[in-house]
């Protein structure tokens, strides 16, 4: 995957259970949640407090006394994109499916989370772009899944015929 913070647009990519690169650098990361809802990390030895939050497609990440906005980038050839455009949700890294909160035909908002993952010790939340009608379940709870492996397939609203 690829994120923007301020124009400034870098791989990231999750290469062992603790290990991500980030650009051309590799990190070594533990990361805990402790009960205030923040992150306690150990990066490379050295401990680090964050705090995250995502709304509208965007992560907002408090770091050391500093903001980042994140947007995904969709560095992939257009074939991908278009598939993305049609309603996959596909897991952004690997991990374990802790919580399926949809079931197929309910409707879904954009923004809606649809399925948990554990990834890392970390939680993630799976959620759609845009409002639909679940068309498919590709998972349940307690599935281990791979980076890119489809979870649900959303199709849009004025398209479905619900049986």
């Amino acid at each position: 995957m690829h994120y923007d913070s301020q124009g400034d647009v870098r791989p990231v990519d999750l290469l062992a259970e603790d290990q991500i690169r980030v650009g051309d650098r590799t990190y070594t990361v533990v990361a805990q949640r402790p009960a205030d809802g923040g992150w306690l990390l150990m990066v490379d030895g050295q401990r680090v407090r964050a705090y995250s939050a995502s709304h509208n497609g965007e992560i907002y990440v408090w770091l050391e006394g500093r903001t980042y906005t994140l947007s995904q980038v969709d560095s992939r050839p257009s074939r991908r994109r278009s598939q993305t455009a049609s309603g996959d949700l596909t897991a952004q890294m690997p991990g374990q499916v802790i919580d399926v909160l949809v079931a197929v035909g309910d409707a879904v908002e954009a923004g809606q989370t649809l399925v948990i993952l554990e990834a890392m010790k970390m939680e993630l939340r799976v959620t759609t772009p845009s409002a639909g009608v679940v068309r498919r379940l590709l998972v349940k709870t307690g599935d281990v899944v791979e980076r890119g492996q489809a979870l649900v397939e959303i199709a849009d609203a004025k398209n479905t015929i619900q049986a």
